[in-house]
């Protein structure tokens, strides 16, 4: 009895982790190194990840990337290669950025967490992630991190905080694929967040004379979409609301 339930277990966990597997695309910002390719290759590989997006990539997926991807190297081969970022994302419900220098004050666009905390929250939701690694000499800019739902940081030494791409790969994986979390909840596409957003957007901008910081509402409001992980029906909720404000100020749609 005790073999049979621990059999089931096995079984269940083996699902969960095979549908993160599936919902997760790994996509590297302008790569410089063959060899770090190689070795985030090897390392899907070994969490049993196979969905590889390279952006403009500074260097080709040749003989280095394939020796250091070892038995992985099939991987390199199905890879997307694309020129823009917003190609990589396309299909996906949420974005999710990994850095490993932290803003602080009002530089902070987003609020980081821990690989841990993310894999927790992202044990609740149903959908796509595409999870962005930037650039090995300067990581994710600004901008796009301004496109993520989410900010991943490695809690690391201050003195050097800065982890090898594939060594913050591995991180991430290892805790995605450890997260046990089975609650479910559907969450709100990227279509439905978008039109949230911009209908409080027309709202903020039609109050623009009398703000302070129209763009910075605007910024804030998306970081609380972003991190609040609303479901469907709380942004069809809110979204209802917007559009009764939008109307009774006679606010022509965006």
């Amino acid at each position: 009895m005790k073999r049979l339930r621990r059999m089931k277990r096995q079984k269940m966990k083996s699902r969960k982790t095979k549908q993160i597997q599936r919902s997760v695309r790994i996509v590297l910002v302008e790569p410089e190194y063959e060899i770090n390719i190689g070795h985030v290759a090897r390392v899907m590989a070994n969490f049993g990840f196979w969905e590889l997006y390279l952006v403009n990539p500074k260097v080709e997926i040749g003989f280095n990337a394939k020796m250091f991807a070892k038995h992985a190297s099939h991987l390199l081969q199905k890879a997307k290669v694309v020129p823009r970022l917003e190609d990589a994302l396309r299909g996906c419900n949420f974005v999710v950025g990994t850095t490993g220098i932290v803003g602080r004050g009002r530089n902070i666009i987003r609020n980081p967490v821990t690989p841990a905390k993310f894999a927790a929250d992202m044990g609740k939701l149903d959908g796509r992630f595409a999870i962005l690694f930037g650039r090995e000499g300067t990581g994710l800019n600004q901008e796009e991190i301004k496109k993520c739902d989410f900010l991943v940081t490695i809690p690391a030494d201050e003195d050097y905080p800065v982890l090898n791409l594939s060594h913050a790969l591995a991180i991430v994986l290892y805790e995605l694929s450890s997260n046990k979390e089975q609650n479910m909840i559907i969450q709100a596409s990227g279509e439905e967040k978008e039109m949230l957003i911009n209908c409080f957007n027309s709202i903020v901008d039609y109050f623009s004379p009398q703000l302070r910081s129209p763009e910075k509402i605007k910024l804030s409001f998306k970081r609380v979409i972003g991190r609040s992980l609303v479901s469907d029906v709380e942004a069809a909720a809110i979204l209802c609301v917007l559009q009764r404000i939008r109307k009774k100020l006679k606010i022509k749609k965006i």
